[in-house]
């Protein structure tokens, strides 16, 4: 069996060639059971991301860590940026051709979710800079969530990537994670304690109205002060669709640009969500937030023809 190499340093760079990424931006925190690993991530242009250490560690396990990051990247930035290139290097055990051909596997092996819709841009999603809030204390507190949340968070960066489903059935799956949001919140606050969800007498609708009326009233602040139940019900009339053939679907339900628009909007009530789990200041994004929310709502008066519609 071929022995995975080990080295002690990995250097990633991402560019997004619509844009340039704002900084300059440059922070270090350590990482690792024992604090092992020293990251440092820069930022102006393009982003590097370097993990390092001063023993030899294989390589499988300093991607992982890469890919921790760019989740919780992907949190603030509300979209994953392009990684550029892999590189491993330092090893005392094997040559840099070695290295380079891992690197390059692991390139072309990675998740299709690493690759974000065109809907998600980062001048329209991004909430806050890594820069003014990432630290080794709440890198861990994210590795404990993300292990805590499992399928769950894989689910939602799907329903956000370029991977060729269509935006009703991105748009159902994102709506269905409001069950497993309750359950998360449950277990960090005391909050939604009469909930259960998967049991009786706990619905999609009661799991949907708790966590908007809760964290999402700037996100849906015109859906509520509309026929709010309407469009409840319209959001899970949006779910149910992929468990019914047409003749059997009931209600107003999302078309292809409402679809998009709820895909994003509850994209951020996700990633608020996670934010307060994970203890970030609301002070800290709120006024993106609010931008995000006005552009959404301007957005081809998709929310306005909507609003009629459920009138």
């Amino acid at each position: 069996m071929e022995q995975v190499p080990k080295c002690k340093s990995l250097i990633a760079t991402f560019k997004d060639d619509k844009l340039m990424l704002d900084g300059p931006y440059l922070i270090e925190y350590d990482a690792g059971k024992n604090k092992e690993l020293h990251i440092k991530i820069e930022q102006c242009g393009i982003r590097t991301i370097i993990i390092s250490s001063d023993t030899d560690i294989p390589v499988f396990d300093l991607n992982a860590v890469l890919t921790r990051i760019e989740r919780f990247l992907m949190l603030l930035d509300g979209t994953f940026v392009p990684l550029g290139e892999l590189r491993f290097s330092k090893s005392e055990t094997v040559n840099e051709s070695i290295l380079s051909s891992y690197a390059r596997n692991l390139e072309k092996q990675r998740l299709s979710y690493f690759s974000s819709a065109d809907f998600c841009g980062y001048k329209i999603n991004k909430l806050l800079s890594f820069n003014s809030i990432l630290t080794t204390e709440l890198f861990v507190k994210w590795e404990e969530l993300l292990t805590e949340l499992d399928v769950v968070h894989q689910m939602y960066l799907y329903s956000l990537s370029n991977n060729g489903v269509t935006v009703d059935v991105k748009c159902a799956f994102l709506i269905e994670l409001a069950e497993p949001l309750v359950e998360i919140v449950k277990a960090h606050t005391n909050f939604f304690s009469s909930l259960k969800p998967g049991e009786r007498g706990t619905t999609l609708k009661n799991c949907l109205d708790a966590l908007i009326t809760k964290y999402g009233v700037d996100i849906f602040k015109s859906e509520l002060s509309n026929d709010y139940e309407k469009f409840l019900s319209a959001t899970v009339n949006s779910r149910v669709r992929i468990m019914h053939i047409k003749r059997e679907q009931r209600g107003v339900y999302f078309d292809g640009k409402e679809s998009i628009l709820y895909i994003l909007k509850m994209s951020l009530l996700y990633r608020r969500i996670l934010f307060e789990m994970l203890n970030i200041d609301e002070a800290a994004y709120k006024d993106n937030l609010l931008r995000c929310v006005s552009r959404l709502d301007m957005w081809n008066d998709v929310l306005e023809t909507f609003l009629k519609r459920l009138s």
